[in-house]
């Protein structure tokens, strides 16, 4: 009877060959040629399933000993040392054993001998144009560091503000993250506002940037999250295989407690987990079924999955009038804030008015989200007629003053930026009067459906709140 370990490390083992073969390594599975790639957290990963198939870990060890001057070797320390020492001594077998036959300097955490090998050197180049492999190609581009890491995760976020602290989790200190920020917007890379003596960027040139780096993946995973959930689980089956029933619960409970914020950010619930015998093997089921969800690209969908279903559809097109609110609403803020309380407008003008170019951008990005959707799958015939009369007319007003909205720097006195204010309102109501048809129409087609109103209604603005901040910094 195959063990619950070996269940995991099969299911990760395939994941591995999948994004191992996408980068050129010998192997016949299938390629994620959309699916970013986070080359360090897959060496980890493969590192860890090591024993399990040894074929795997020789070829990696080729790819390795052929293009090591891909991988950051900072990252990789940074996020071995977040890991813990679970993954020390598997890891150090790998590193010792790369040192060994390649020019590469991997750091090590045990003193342990190098494994015995018998590489093939079938390894090939990796293809840099894919999607896949955005990571490779900007470190090709920028060099193997901060750099590179920072702007990959730029243009694979969402386009909302991110602090340098927002941006620690790609593996690299704070202060050098800091650094390469504010470089990045004295390039005109990024743009920059103040919240509470917080600096917070934002992508100002994605479309130049994009057209000079090639094409983005559609399919960008959580990598470092996957990784803790799965060296989490697999070392707690690890060490309380053997024990009963009782303990490894316990030990399971402690693990998901451990893990919350992970799950959360993959979206992921795990059931009630009790000392019953029946609920601990529902429990580890379920447990493969994420697993092999994960490795079955099912957590690795688009920001807008379209499905066959009316309500799916309907649903994953609401998103996208959300986010759409949520950027009008953070724009009305700021109007209204400014023509609420002057004197403290007059202090934070050049912030405000940063601010409100960032968002102007995005609800740019998202009406063109919005009006890409396949409206035909609704199939009526006055949706898709306000879509397409919205996208010939309001649309190229919006665009028209976006390009010709004066950089910050320019923008010299609160009374410049009040008077862009009131002409960017006028442009607010016609986007606001867009999504109000829309809305509207959505409601008869539900209604005509199901029987039932539908709530049309935005349940979360952000933005706001990040307004507010400002105003209150004051």
């Amino acid at each position: 009877m195959i063990s619950s370990l070996e269940q995991m490390d099969r299911i990760f083992t395939n994941l591995a060959w999948r994004l191992w073969t996408t980068l050129g390594v010998a192997g016949d599975s299938a390629q994620y040629q959309d699916c970013f790639i986070d080359l360090e957290s897959l060496i980890i990963l493969t590192t860890t399933l090591g024993k399990s198939d040894p074929r795997l870990l020789e070829e990696t060890l080729d790819w390795c000993s052929k293009f090591h001057s891909f991988i950051s070797i900072s990252r990789l320390r940074t996020l071995l040392e977040e890991l813990g020492p679970q993954i020390h001594t598997p890891f150090s077998a790998f590193a010792e054993t790369l040192n060994s036959i390649s020019q590469s300097k991997w750091p090590t955490f045990t003193k342990i001998a190098p494994l015995k090998v018998n590489l093939k050197g079938k390894s090939l180049t990796p293809n840099c144009t894919i999607p896949a492999l955005l990571g490779l190609r900007l470190r090709a581009l920028f060099g193997v560091g901060a750099r590179a890491d920072l702007a990959t995760f730029f243009l694979t976020q969402q386009s909302k503000p991110l602090t340098a602290a927002d941006t620690v989790e790609i593996g690299y200190n704070k202060r050098t993250l800091a650094d390469t920020l504010d470089s990045f917007f004295q390039a005109g890379l990024l743009t920059c506002f103040t919240v509470r003596n917080q600096k917070q960027y934002q992508l100002a040139k994605k479309e130049q940037l994009t057209s000079l780096v090639g094409e983005l993946p559609s399919l960008v995973p959580n990598w470092r999250s996957i990784l803790v959930v799965f060296i989490t689980l697999r070392d707690t089956l690890s060490k309380n295989q053997n024990l009963s029933t009782v303990s490894t619960v316990v030990a399971m409970r402690n693990a998901l407690t451990s893990l919350k914020d992970h799950l959360q950010k993959l979206n992921i619930s795990p059931p009630p987990l009790s000392s019953d015998l029946a609920d601990w093997e529902l429990f580890i089921q379920w447990t493969f079924d994420i697993l092999k969800d994960l490795v079955n690209e099912g957590r690795f969908k688009k920001a807008t999955p379209i499905t066959n279903n009316f309500e799916g559809t309907l649903s994953s097109f609401m998103q996208h009038l959300y986010k759409a609110d949520d950027c009008i609403d953070g724009l009305e803020f700021i109007i209204n804030s400014a023509a609420e309380h002057p004197i403290k407008h007059q202090k934070i003008f050049k912030e405000c008015y940063q601010m409100s170019s960032c968002y102007l951008e995005e609800l740019q990005s998202r009406l063109e989200d919005l009006l890409k959707f396949p409206i035909h799958l609704f199939m009526d015939v006055k949706l898709a007629e306000t879509m397409y009369k919205y996208s010939q007319e309001q649309m190229q007003s919006l665009l028209l003053f976006a390009r010709n909205t004066p950089p910050s720097i320019e923008i010299s006195l609160a009374g410049v930026a009040i008077i862009w204010y009131k002409t960017l309102e006028v442009e607010l109501n016609k986007v606001r009067r867009f999504i109000y048809e829309i809305k509207e129409r959505l409601k008869k087609i539900h209604f005509l459906k199901t029987n039932t109103h539908l709530l049309s209604q935005s349940t979360a603005l952000h933005k706001r709140h990040t307004v507010l901040k400002l105003f209150a910094s004051v």
